[in-house]
């Protein structure tokens, strides 16, 4: 993501210098001449780096970061700096052509000057903004991507386990399983290092996955004891979630803050 927000200050009309390893500028030059310091590494370093940029930056500048995770990263942000600290999660990849209508979390950290200043470049170029805190932020986050995922590489491996013939399998497909199947191919163009970390790096994550494999035991046992009541009673406990989600896409929640 880096690089699509190199893109971005740039047709944004602001300068731009960019650290990187084959670069003959370091993050310390940056944070020696930077007003604003954005951070697109690896979680694996995010803390290394930190240390190293975070003294050098002046009380009146920002330093921000765009990794998936926000309780340790804004800790060690706000730990090795004295500057406005703000946690940045684009909720997209680098595929989208331009932030209008894209969803972007935004984590206080430290500093209102630089928060209200970076929420307002956002959305002049049209992004939806939600402000949270970066423990809520990482508690979301187990649900969105960490099950998420968990899901679909546990359907992948199922699948690849069973050989079932792709070919019958897309041609039988529903809409809905082909949207899966869609997901699931895209996991090949994918990182497993930062799939690896956004499992295994929240602390939200066994919570969440613990809900998920205890009520899909649940569902297992009632499905094979071929105990319809239970089954009609569980379908209508979701169904009573599907309405509660289609009232909450019509509410601000949905739209920003």
């Amino acid at each position: 993501m880096g690089t699509w927000f190199v893109r971005f200050f740039t047709q944004a009309g602001l300068p731009v210098l960019v650290s990187d390893l084959n670069t003959e500028l370091t993050p310390e030059d940056l944070a020696r001449q930077c007003q604003v310091v954005v951070l697109s590494l690896p979680m694996e370093v995010f803390p290394e780096v930190v240390r190293k940029v975070g003294p050098l930056m002046g009380r009146d500048s920002l330093l921000t970061d765009l990794c998936s995770l926000k309780e340790r990263q804004v800790a060690c942000m706000l730990e090795h700096s004295s500057c406005d600290v703000v946690g940045t999660h684009p909720l997209f990849g680098p595929g989208e052509d331009s932030l209008s209508g894209r969803r972007v979390a935004l984590c206080a950290g430290r500093g209102r000057r630089w928060l209200t200043w970076w929420e307002g470049l956002l959305k002049k170029h049209g992004a939806v903004i939600h402000c949270v805190s970066p423990s809520e932020h990482d508690r979301t986050m187990a649900w969105v991507q960490a099950l998420n995922h968990f899901v679909l590489l546990s359907l992948g491996k199922a699948l690849e386990e069973d050989g079932i013939d792709l070919h019958q399998l897309l041609a039988l497909a529903t809409p809905s399983f082909e949207m899966q199947m869609d997901i699931v191919a895209r996991l090949w163009f994918q990182d497993p290092d930062l799939y690896a970390t956004i499992q295994m790096e929240n602390s939200f994550t066994g919570e969440a996955l613990s809900a998920f494999t205890r009520n899909g035991a649940a569902l297992r046992d009632i499905v094979m004891a071929g105990d319809r009541l239970a089954f009609v009673k569980l379908f209508k406990d979701v169904q009573e979630l599907g309405r509660m989600v289609l009232e909450a896409k019509n509410t601000d929640v949905w739209e920003g803050t």
